[in-house]
Protein backbone atom coordinates (compact mmCIF):
# COMPACT_ATOMS: atom_id res chain seq x y z
CA UNK A 1 0.00 0.00 0.00
CA UNK A 2 1.29 3.35 -1.21
CA UNK A 3 2.31 5.59 2.09
CA UNK A 4 0.62 9.59 1.44
CA UNK A 5 1.30 11.81 4.72
CA UNK A 6 0.46 15.32 4.64
CA UNK A 7 1.72 17.84 7.67
CA UNK A 8 1.28 21.66 7.85
CA UNK A 9 3.22 22.61 5.23
CA UNK A 10 4.25 19.19 3.43
CA UNK A 11 2.96 16.53 1.50
CA UNK A 12 4.57 12.94 1.30
CA UNK A 13 3.93 11.05 -1.88
CA UNK A 14 4.96 7.40 -2.05
CA UNK A 15 6.07 6.69 -5.95
CA UNK A 16 5.24 3.33 -6.23
CA UNK A 17 4.21 3.11 -9.97
CA UNK A 18 6.32 3.73 -12.98
CA UNK A 19 3.42 6.26 -14.15
CA UNK A 20 4.92 8.23 -11.07
CA UNK A 21 8.09 8.59 -12.25
CA UNK A 22 7.37 9.80 -15.86
CA UNK A 23 5.34 13.38 -14.60
CA UNK A 24 7.34 15.98 -16.63
CA UNK A 25 7.07 18.62 -13.56
CA UNK A 26 8.73 15.46 -11.18
CA UNK A 27 11.52 15.62 -14.14
CA UNK A 28 12.07 19.04 -14.49
CA UNK A 29 12.68 19.53 -10.78
CA UNK A 30 15.38 16.61 -9.84
CA UNK A 31 18.43 18.75 -11.38
CA UNK A 32 17.32 21.69 -9.57
CA UNK A 33 17.20 19.29 -5.95
CA UNK A 34 20.22 17.26 -6.56
CA UNK A 35 22.96 20.25 -6.93
CA UNK A 36 26.60 19.53 -6.21
CA UNK A 37 26.31 20.97 -2.52
CA UNK A 38 23.05 18.75 -1.79
CA UNK A 39 24.79 15.37 -3.12
CA UNK A 40 28.28 16.60 -1.71
CA UNK A 41 28.56 13.45 0.57
CA UNK A 42 26.25 10.57 -1.35
CA UNK A 43 27.11 7.65 -3.23
CA UNK A 44 28.16 8.88 -7.09
CA UNK A 45 24.70 7.94 -8.56
CA UNK A 46 23.60 11.06 -6.88
CA UNK A 47 26.31 13.26 -8.56
CA UNK A 48 25.42 14.67 -12.14
CA UNK A 49 21.94 14.27 -12.58
CA UNK A 50 21.20 16.95 -14.90
CA UNK A 51 18.85 15.95 -17.92
CA UNK A 52 15.58 13.90 -18.32
CA UNK A 53 17.41 10.40 -19.52
CA UNK A 54 19.43 10.40 -16.12
CA UNK A 55 16.29 11.74 -13.84
CA UNK A 56 14.35 9.04 -15.04
CA UNK A 57 17.49 6.51 -14.74
CA UNK A 58 17.90 7.61 -11.43
CA UNK A 59 14.22 7.42 -10.33
CA UNK A 60 14.35 3.79 -11.14
CA UNK A 61 17.41 3.20 -9.35
CA UNK A 62 16.35 4.66 -5.89
CA UNK A 63 12.85 2.57 -6.70
CA UNK A 64 14.73 -0.54 -7.10
CA UNK A 65 16.72 0.04 -3.76
CA UNK A 66 14.36 1.94 -1.58
CA UNK A 67 10.72 2.99 -1.15
CA UNK A 68 10.65 6.47 -2.50
CA UNK A 69 8.37 8.95 -1.36
CA UNK A 70 8.74 12.47 -2.90
CA UNK A 71 8.20 15.67 -0.58
CA UNK A 72 6.32 18.68 -2.29
CA UNK A 73 5.04 21.80 0.01
CA UNK A 74 1.22 22.40 -0.55
CA UNK A 75 2.11 24.41 -3.41
CA UNK A 76 2.76 21.21 -5.56
CA UNK A 77 6.86 22.41 -5.57
CA UNK A 78 9.14 19.24 -4.90
CA UNK A 79 10.90 20.08 -2.25
CA UNK A 80 12.90 16.58 -2.54
CA UNK A 81 12.74 12.90 -0.96
CA UNK A 82 12.29 10.12 2.00
CA UNK A 83 14.36 6.68 1.16
CA UNK A 84 13.16 4.21 3.26
CA UNK A 85 15.79 0.68 2.50
CA UNK A 86 13.91 -2.69 0.84
CA UNK A 87 16.65 -4.68 2.44
CA UNK A 88 15.70 -5.85 6.04
CA UNK A 89 11.94 -6.41 6.65
CA UNK A 90 12.51 -5.30 10.16
CA UNK A 91 15.20 -2.93 10.17
CA UNK A 92 14.76 -0.67 7.68
CA UNK A 93 17.25 2.28 6.88
CA UNK A 94 16.07 5.89 6.06
CA UNK A 95 17.51 8.81 3.93
CA UNK A 96 16.47 12.09 3.48
CA UNK A 97 17.40 15.34 1.04
CA UNK A 98 15.85 18.23 0.38
CA UNK A 99 17.01 20.99 -1.75
CA UNK A 100 19.42 23.63 -0.76
CA UNK A 101 16.84 26.27 -0.60
CA UNK A 102 14.40 24.50 1.95
CA UNK A 103 17.19 23.84 4.32
CA UNK A 104 17.03 25.93 7.89
CA UNK A 105 13.07 26.16 7.47
CA UNK A 106 12.55 23.13 9.71
CA UNK A 107 11.29 21.15 6.47
CA UNK A 108 12.95 18.20 7.82
CA UNK A 109 12.21 18.11 11.33
CA UNK A 110 8.59 18.64 10.44
CA UNK A 111 8.56 15.65 7.90
CA UNK A 112 10.52 13.16 9.87
CA UNK A 113 8.36 13.97 13.32
CA UNK A 114 5.63 12.76 11.17
CA UNK A 115 6.61 10.28 9.26
CA UNK A 116 8.02 8.24 12.27
CA UNK A 117 5.05 8.31 13.70
CA UNK A 118 2.90 7.20 10.62
CA UNK A 119 5.35 4.18 10.46
CA UNK A 120 4.89 3.34 13.84
CA UNK A 121 1.29 2.98 13.50
CA UNK A 122 1.31 1.00 9.91
CA UNK A 123 5.40 -0.83 9.53
CA UNK A 124 6.03 -3.40 11.29
CA UNK A 125 9.86 -2.27 11.52
CA UNK A 126 11.85 -3.06 14.41
CA UNK A 127 13.81 -0.44 14.33
CA UNK A 128 14.76 2.35 11.72
CA UNK A 129 18.80 3.20 11.14
CA UNK A 130 19.53 6.96 9.73
CA UNK A 131 22.70 7.72 8.48
CA UNK A 132 24.62 10.76 8.30
CA UNK A 133 27.76 12.73 7.38
CA UNK A 134 29.92 13.01 9.72
CA UNK A 135 29.82 17.37 8.89
CA UNK A 136 26.52 17.25 8.42
CA UNK A 137 25.89 18.99 12.47
CA UNK A 138 21.87 19.94 11.42
CA UNK A 139 21.07 16.46 10.36
CA UNK A 140 22.81 15.00 13.13
CA UNK A 141 20.88 17.06 16.04
CA UNK A 142 17.70 16.85 14.27
CA UNK A 143 18.39 12.39 13.85
CA UNK A 144 19.12 12.90 17.55
CA UNK A 145 16.31 14.85 19.04
CA UNK A 146 14.10 12.18 17.53
CA UNK A 147 15.48 9.57 19.38
CA UNK A 148 18.04 7.93 17.09
CA UNK A 149 21.03 6.55 18.87
CA UNK A 150 24.26 7.62 17.59
CA UNK A 151 26.53 4.44 16.69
Amino acid sequence: MALYLSTQRLNLIELSSEKELVDDALIAAIPFILTETVVASLPPYFHGVSNAVEVKSWLSKMRSESRLFLIKDKHDACLGFVFVSHTDKAEKHIGYLLGQEYWGKGFASELLIAFIKRAEQIESWRSLVGGVEKGNVASSKLLLKLGFIPQ
